[in-house]
């Protein structure tokens, strides 16, 4: 997971060099390609969507690592990073699951509920990250990432692609299914932390021409 606190808290003063720029754009772009999956699911190409977040998510995988390797980490980084992770993995799965398994429902019913949920325990993991003091190497993480939230969210969307079709014909299941994965979320249960990895410098060149 690209943590918030990945692109960290350089000051910002002084003239920017473009190179410096570059962990910020790709966390925008990430921001653009979440976006479009959700465009995608409107238009009912629900494999294209998932396939966006999927590129959204390996984007907000890079970001931070690549603010590191370039020494380019600050307090804008950071805060984009966090609004980047609400969207791509708190909003944007749920809106993608509705779209293609509920979007006949036409009441506010507990389906939509359950993706509200979702959502907001989303916003709640993010902001307790944010508000621990950042440690020197975490090798875990309390309670599921966001990104590992996002692809248990759409696990119901992949079974329905494989034309699993009990899926779209059981929302109640699929409704305590995501608040099973909201509470995840939220626990204070250990999951593995990918923060300590780096992108060698060696290897720069792949990333940055």
């Amino acid at each position: 997971m690209s943590d918030p606190l990945d692109q960290g808290l350089r000051p910002e003063k002084g003239p920017v060099k473009p190179l410096v720029l570059l962990p910020n754009f790709m966390t925008l772009g990430a921001v653009c390609v979440g976006l479009t999956s959700v465009r995608f699911a409107l238009d009912g190409r629900i494999d294209m969507a998932v396939i966006a977040l999927v590129v959204a998510m390996i984007l907000d995988g890079l970001d931070g690592r690549l603010a590191r390797a370039l020494n380019s980490t600050s307090r804008i980084g950071k805060e984009l990073d966090t609004l980047a992770d609400f969207f791509n993995f708190g909003i944007a799965p749920g809106l993608i699951l509705h779209l293609a398994l509920f979007n006949e429902s036409t009441r506010v019913d507990f389906n939509w509920v359950a993706i509200m949920v979702v959502a907001a325990c989303c916003a709640y993991r993010l902001a307790r990250f944010n508000a621990k003091e950042e440690q020197d190497v975490a090798q875990t993480f309390e309670g599921v990432p966001a990104p590992t939230l996002a692809l248990l969210t759409l696990m119901p969307v992949y079974l329905y692609l494989l034309e699993f079709e009990f899926v779209k014909q059981s929302p109640a299941l699929v409704s305590a299914y995501l608040i099973f994965c909201a509470f995840l979320a939220v626990s204070q249960v250990p999951t593995i932390s990918l923060k300590s990895f780096k992108i060698p410098s060696a290897y720069m060149f792949i990333v940055v021409p």
